[in-house]
């Protein structure tokens, strides 16, 4: 053959040698990439993360031509103290099942095990035999001729490992690039089907205390229904008697006996407005809400009406009602809300000389369409120490003698307000006033 000729033959050997190159490459990103497809689509359908570990450990095994593979992840100790064996790990195993899975609870971290995750990188050892790192293995583990180790990242740390092991002829870089690119899918993957079981216990344990709390809720208000009730009879047989008692002539009874029989009409009458409160905080659970735009600021001037004709007769009062807004609600209730927090506010100013009660409301809705409003006052205020009990059912923070009342107003407004979605707090200190804050949602412009 001619010199010619032989160069052209030697030029199309290496062409041929290029293509076949090419064309395995070719074929290696084609199965890399179907391996990353498999474990997204195929996790799908699985029910546990140790399916999603099998999985991903088949795959793995498929991809590299592996005989057998494990994944191992880190405790704080830095010990195995989760390792999964893939299916053909586990049939390689000589030793009987219960002593491998003890073996390979919170198994230590060393051998070749150990080299990339103390180096942070993926590693190879295609004679661990001969390897200065080998630990001796228990009798009946499956012998280790080839390994390969890809450590398991998630949010910028080292979790665990994914490990193969057996390949025929070893491993080659090419097998560690692929099992780096595999791992980051697996690891999402992984992450993704404990991220949902989190969400579905979460989502079981949410639906478990809404249960609780509405058979919680449906038992006080049956309670309270059925006490109120049943306390009416005797408070009515009370209050009856000692209405005959006085319409007879009392002369025969000494001051002691007439304060006795004052005592018990007086008794009498707060237990019944207790019973009227506790049946309005009963009936605010179970009627339903009507929406509806409701003009908080005309609401205002006609509770201050009311209020100034009763409770604050005679009294000198600052009432300063701000630039309110119309909000979406119950307006019946809303008037209950309004009502408690302005005669709670007339009560508790009764020391001052003049009394300043202000309602208002920040300027505009937050971004979830919420507005803000208060009810503040001069008056006594209170210990923020206590605060925890300010909106509680029957709670009180002033002595029944100093300030009447039944412990049920603010309680009625936290329900109120929690029921259409907004909520209550307060501030103050002793001896210089409180606000009473709630939040409501903002009227919509065609209400």
């Amino acid at each position: 053959m001619s010199e010619v000729g032989d160069k052209s033959y030697a030029a199309l050997e290496r062409g041929l040698v290029d293509a076949r190159e090419a064309g395995a490459q070719v074929q290696r990103k084609l199965s890399l990439l179907t391996a990353i497809v498999r474990i997204f689509r195929e996790t799908l359908e699985c029910e546990t993360e140790e399916d999603v570990a099998q999985l991903g450990l088949k795959i793995a095994e498929e991809l590299t031509g592996s005989a057998i593979g494990f994944i191992g992840e880190l405790n704080q100790q830095h010990r195995f103290d989760t390792t999964l064996l893939s299916a053909a790990g586990w049939a390689a195993c000589q030793i009987p099942r219960d002593q491998a899975v003890e073996l390979l609870s919170n198994m230590p971290n060393r051998g070749i095990n150990r080299i990339g995750l103390q180096e942070g990188g993926a590693w190879i050892v295609n004679d661990p035999a001969n390897h200065p790192d080998r630990v001796e293995k228990p009798e009946g583990h499956p012998p280790i001729t080839a390994f390969l180790g890809v450590p398991l990242r998630y949010v910028g740390g080292t979790t665990g490992m994914i490990a193969l092991a057996n390949k025929a002829g070893g491993y080659t870089e090419a097998d560690l690039q692929d099992v780096e690119a595999f791992s980051v899918a697996f690891t999402e993957a992984l992450n993704r089907r404990r991220a949902e079981r989190e969400i579905g216990t979460l989502n079981q344990q949410l639906a478990l205390h809404l249960q609780q709390a509405e058979e919680a809720n449906k038992e006080l208000e049956a309670f309270s229904y059925t006490v109120s009730h049943d306390l009416r009879a005797p408070l009515r047989h009370i209050t009856g008697f000692v209405e005959l008692l006085n319409k007879r002539d009392l002369s025969a009874l000494d001051d002691k006996s007439r304060h006795y029989l004052r005592v018990i009409s007086e008794s009498a009458q707060k237990m019944g407005n207790l019973i009227d409160d506790l049946l309005a905080f009963s009936r605010m659970g179970r009627t339903e809400l009507q929406h509806r735009g409701v003009d908080l600021a005309r609401m205002a001037r006609e509770i201050v009406t009311e209020l100034e004709g009763t409770e604050a007769r005679g009294r000198r009062v600052d009432w300063v009602i701000g630039e309110l807004p119309s909000v979406a609600g119950d307006a019946a209730m809303l008037h209950q809300v309004l009502f408690n927090l302005l005669a709670n506010a007339l009560k508790f100013t009764r020391t001052r000389d003049v009394a300043r009660i202000e309602v208002g409301a920040e300027p505009e809705p937050d971004a979830e369409g919420l507005v803000r409003l208060y009810v503040r006052d001069n008056g006594i205020g209170f210990d923020p120490r206590y605060i925890h009990k300010l909106f509680g059912l029957f709670q009180r923070l002033h002595d029944q003698e100093e300030f009447e009342g039944t412990g049920v107003g603010l309680a009625s407004v936290r329900r109120i307000v929690h029921r259409h979605g907004g909520r209550t707090w307060a501030d103050g200190k002793p001896g210089e006033g409180a606000t009473f804050w709630f939040v409501l949602p903002a009227a919509h412009k065609e209400e």
